[in-house]
């Protein structure tokens, strides 16, 4: 798959999950607080040697904080963190971080809205994979359910690629 139509599918994704949000009347302020287990199997990464396999657990903590200002526009902003350990298919160990930020304006009509996302995993151990770094900060504009933009305003390695969560 390449990287304008995974793109897209991640701008679609952002659209659709923030929809009811913007659709929905919500209450002045709004926090939320969850913590979840999160596996994941990073494998075809460009960044690693061919064949190289990484299988990684750890615990998700997601924030979400959300308000309506004077003119009714909601504010939402969203951080989630996760942290923890992974193996790779040749045995060695590794420690993960990842973190995502995205704040979100969504008019009292729900559209057009705006979403500005940081994303970024890194993955430290004694293997191949050691100091795999990617992360990505972009704009998504949702014009209508069907109808988004994306705009890439910062790459660093192979987030579409080497991103597994």
């Amino acid at each position: 798959m390449n990287g304008k139509r995974l793109a897209f599918l991640a701008a679609s994704a952002i659209v659709l999950a923030i929809a009811p949000f913007a659709l929905a009347p919500s209450a002045l302020a709004q926090a939320s607080q969850t913590r979840t287990p999160v596996s994941f199997t990073l494998s075809g990464c460009s960044m690693l040697p061919t064949g190289l396999i990484v299988y990684g657990s750890g615990e998700s903590f997601l924030v979400v904080n959300s308000r309506v200002d004077q003119n009714g526009v909601t504010h939402i902003e969203r951080n989630n963190l996760v942290t923890g350990t992974a193996v790779d298919s040749n045995g060695a160990t590794y420690l993960f971080n990842y973190f995502d930020h995205a704040s979100f304006q969504i008019p009292p009509g729900g559209f057009p809205f705006t979403a500005d996302v940081t994303d970024h995993f890194n993955l430290v151990g004694n293997g191949q994979a050691d100091q795999l770094q990617v992360h990505f900060v972009a704009r998504v504009t949702a014009y209508s359910p069907t109808s988004v933009t994306f705009q890439l305003i910062n790459v660093h390695g192979s987030p579409m690629t080497c991103d597994p969560i």
